[in-house]
Parts: structure tokens; C-alpha cells; sequence
């Protein structure tokens, strides 16, 4: 045998929907309206504004259509990710979603996301304004292989970064457990997205469930023992 192998390669998928225009300024005003009503919640945000993460229960059309638009991603990247081994069911995708809404010198701090299979982001809005950087409001992605840092190899991936950026009606769909963060936005941009996680509910997810019970009672247990 004489080959070369890539691995440990990690899949990020970008898409952009066509005929989105209507869905994103639809999406955008009901967005900007929440701001105006909701206090901010603190994530990984820097400056900017972040929804409850029970936008998927938005009682809007245009939230439905984002649903349909997350599961089709979601089961095009699990089929590539898997070889065409696994094709998930809508119904074993449990999600949440957060709006997110971004302007002058706000960013997000370097994170990955919480427990799931897949992240990703949906642009509803991308205004940018770039006469200091072309990273501005740009996602970045790093290496997951951390030592790679260390390696010097001139024109190699190693320890490199991969940039998306924002479109109107673009999604990124990637791995949770991918460190990523969002240059700083310039003066007079408007950056609005949607963020979310999925969770796949596959058939050894269940059987682990299966053999474990809650600890909701183990407070009240230790108690009496004590």
C-alpha cells in the first residue's frame, strides 16, 4: 500500500437558500421587535443582543420554514458525516434556537456549544460595513487539533482557521464541540442570525437512556440518610 489519508477531517457545511428574501425580512422585523421588548441574555456575546433560546416556539410561519430549512441540513450533513449510514428522522432532531442581533463593536468570545450533535447559524441580516477589516462580523473556526499550533509547516492546514462569511439566507451547520467566535462588527453594521443546537436521538442515545433513571428525588434521599 503506498496513500496518503486526511484524517480526522471535520465537516462544515454552508448552504444558501434561495427565494429566502421575504422569509429574512419577515424574520428580521420580528427579531428587532423582540430586542426592543427583552432584555438581553449573556452568553458568549460581547455588546450585543441575545434572545431565550425558545425561538423554535415563535408562533410565526417564517420560524416554521427555518425549522424545515435547519432539518434538511441537519440530515445532508449526518448523511455525509455517517457515509450515507444513518439518515436521521425529523422527529429524533430536538432543537433550540436563539436569535442574535449584532452592531457596532460587537463580538463573541471564542465557545463551542452545549451537549448535542450539530450547531449551526442561520443569517437573516448582513449588513457589514468593512473599511477597517474584511473579518468584519465574519465567523471563524479553529483548528480542533490544538497541538497543531505548535507545528511548523509553511502552507499547511495545520493549526489554521476557516472563515464564513455572513450572507442573508446563508446557514453554517458544524459540529457543537467546534471551537469558533465572531470578529468584532464596525461601525454602522447590522448583523441579525440565529443560532441553534440539535440533537440527534439515535437509537444508542435511547438505549443509554433506557438503563438510567433521574436524580430527581436524590436530594430528598441523602436528606433522610443524614
Amino acid at each position: 500500500m503506498h496513500v496518503i489519508k486526511a484524517a480526522f477531517s471535520t465537516p462544515i457545511l454552508v448552504r444558501d437558500w434561495p427565494d429566502s428574501a421575504e422569509i429574512n425580512d419577515r424574520l428580521g422585523e420580528i427579531i428587532l421587535e423582540k430586542e426592543a421588548l427583552l432584555p438581553a441574555a449573556k452568553r458568549s456575546n460581547i455588546g450585543s443582543w441575545d434572545s431565550g433560546k425558545d425561538l423554535l416556539e415563535w408562533p410565526y410561519e417564517e420560524v416554521g420554514q427555518l425549522k424545515q430549512w435547519i432539518a434538511a441540513s441537519v440530515r445532508e450533513l449526518t448523511l455525509s458525516a455517517t457515509r450515507h449510514k444513518y439518515d436521521p428522522n425529523p422527529k429524533d432532531m430536538l432543537a433550540h434556537a436563539w436569535a442574535n442581533v449584532s452592531r457596532a463593536d460587537s463580538y463573541r468570545k471564542i465557545h463551542n456549544h452545549e451537549s448535542c450533535t450539530w450547531s449551526g447559524v442561520y443569517y437573516v441580516k448582513s449588513r457589514l460595513v468593512q473599511e477597517k477589516s474584511r473579518s468584519s462580523g465574519n465567523i471563524e473556526f479553529l483548528d480542533p487539533r490544538m497541538l497543531c499550533i505548535s507545528t511548523e509547516l509553511p502552507s499547511s492546514n495545520f493549526g489554521g482557521r476557516v472563515r464564513v462569511t455572513p450572507k442573508a439566507g446563508r446557514m453554517v451547520l458544524f459540529p457543537n464541540w467546534l471551537h469558533h467566535y465572531v470578529n468584532p462588527v464596525e461601525d454602522d453594521s447590522l448583523r441579525i442570525c440565529i443560532a441553534f443546537n440539535v440533537r440527534l436521538e439515535t437509537k444508542s442515545a435511547k438505549r443509554r437512556l433506557g438503563t438510567m433513571c433521574t436524580l430527581a428525588d436524590a436530594r430528598a434521599t441523602s436528606e433522610i440518610q443524614a
